[in-house]
């Protein structure tokens, strides 16, 4: 079987990384040539507090000139690039072949639009990892790592993948795949509130004066799957239980707890606003949540207040500060002026 890891970023080069340790041929394809080129002359560096740096050499190439048959795919790209990339690897994708969504966000209904729900694989990815520089992953950790087919049937496919990805860390194979990834995008959901502050994600998940409103947050996300008749489940950092009890600091506690002690503590959205200064995955995250809700006839006001928010940070005219959080305080207050008993 031929792999290919399309997306050589934090999470995607980092369980290509182990892969490749263990012997398994991947080509690496991405967008950004300094990466590739890094990738190529001095291999693929991973930074591990815990178990230790290592390189491993690796074959890289820019996904412009990515033109052979394709097999297994591993799509990794940010979720405003799905599109991009599937008009790239659909019209190569072998009859047999399949794509492995590793991205936030529920991309598997975009990838699906391209080569057909039964060449599209479900993953909930949850270790933690950024890109630091050309050729330089930092991983910040592992976590959650299920897999499963749209369809809900546990294939062999699904178990060799279960196998082969084993080197880097335990998978479990999930026949309700979109209970893990609606999961995940609820959390996305509340984490992204502390992405518009300087705040690590303990830090604004513990702020006290938007503790209610972040809850708020999670609770009118969590609508979506109950409109879908999808159940939410609880995962390392996720318990939607507590939220729905109305013990929010108590749900709260638990996503800062996890994060706590990791080496990336802040989210994806505030690296790719403060760091990397480029779009982000507002849309493709919280975003659709908002699509979706309101095509099921559900109003979001304080997600979509979210999302207005950051493209303000995207396009200038906003600063990344605490006071964001403090002004989404307000506007929760004047939407739900009888707190969150409104959305319990």
């Amino acid at each position: 079987m031929k792999y290919t890891l399309i997306g050589a970023g934090g999470i995607g080069a980092s369980m290509g990384a182990w892969l490749s340790r263990a012997g398994t041929d991947i080509l690496y394809v991405d967008a950004v040539s300094e990466h590739v080129r890094a990738m190529n002359e001095r291999g693929l560096t991973i930074r591990d507090p815990v178990n230790g740096d290592f390189t491993v050499p690796v074959k890289a190439a820019l996904i412009d000139g990515l033109n052979e048959p394709l097999e297994a795919v591993f799509l990794a790209t940010k979720t405003q690039h799905t599109r991009a990339a599937m008009e790239r690897i659909a019209p190569l994708l072998k009859d047999n072949g399949y794509v492995v969504s590793l991205q936030n966000g529920i991309n598997e209904y975009v990838i699906a639009e391209y080569v057909g729900e039964q060449r599209v694989i479900g993953a909930f990815v949850n270790w933690a990892a950024d890109y630091i520089e050309p050729g330089v992953i930092q991983f910040g950790g592992h976590s959650n790592f299920v897999i499963g087919e749209l369809d809900g049937k546990v294939t062999g496919r699904l178990m060799h993948l279960q196998e082969l990805c084993s080197s880097f860390q335990q998978v479990e194979i999930s026949s309700q795949i979109m209970r893990q990834l609606w999961s995940k995008q609820v959390n996305i959901c509340a984490m992204f509130a502390t992405g518009i502050t300087h705040l690590l994600i303990p830090g604004g998940m513990e702020y006290q004066p938007a503790q209610e409103t972040i809850a708020c947050i999670a609770l009118e996300a969590m609508q979506v799957p109950k409109a879908l008749n999808i159940e939410l489940i609880s995962f390392d950092d996720f318990r939607p239980d507590l939220y729905r009890q109305g013990r929010y600091r108590e749900a709260l506690k638990v996503t800062a707890d996890h994060y706590r002690p990791m080496v990336k503590n802040y989210t994806g959205l505030y690296r790719d606003l403060a760091v990397r200064r480029r779009k982000s995955e507002i849309d493709g995250t919280v975003g659709i949540v908002v699509q979706m809700g309101e095509r099921l006839g559900l109003d979001l006001p304080l997600n979509r207040k979210l999302v207005s928010m950051v493209k303000e940070i995207e396009g200038g005219r906003r600063m990344i500060c605490t006071e964001n959080l403090l002004e989404l305080k307000s506007e929760y207050g004047k939407i739900y002026p009888e707190g969150l008993k409104q959305l319990l």
